[in-house]
């Protein structure tokens, strides 16, 4: 994926995670996805700025998708999808500021959502093409 260098991975260790978080949001993780988080779980990129909608955006992380990690106050995806209450949205990266990166079900494209505002924005992105595009 791109020729990104991604610092303080976390080895993923159990991929049924997948399957758990299939059945929990009724939705079937794409397999680019699944590739992001065995090469990233927990990880930040060394190039971290995309663009939506004009506006240059930050992503701060990708999400721990290791459950035992949250009680070690890292970002999982297990906390993030209780604030991102919308089961067609699987969130998998956070900003600095407390917003997510998501994939949604439905558009088959990686969206932001804001926590402030409650907002989806859809970067028409699939997962290959927003990992491409980090600058």
């Amino acid at each position: 994926m791109a020729n990104i260098k991604w610092r303080f991975k976390i080895e993923l260790k159990n991929e049924n995670v997948f399957e758990k978080i299939e059945n929990k949001r009724n939705i079937k993780i794409p397999e680019a996805l699944k590739s992001l988080i065995k090469e990233a779980n927990a990880a930040t990129p060394d190039t971290h700025r995309f663009l939506l909608q004009g506006n240059e955006m930050i992503l701060g992380g990708i999400l721990s998708f290791n459950e035992e990690d949250e009680q070690e106050g890292i970002d999982t995806v297990f906390s993030a999808m209780e604030a991102v209450n919308d089961n067609d949205l699987l969130p998998f990266a956070i900003d600095p500021f407390g917003n997510y990166i998501c994939y949604s079900q439905s558009k088959g494209n990686v969206v932001c959502w804001n926590h402030e505002k409650l907002e989806v924005s859809d970067t028409g992105k699939t997962i290959g093409e927003f990992i491409a595009d980090l600058y």
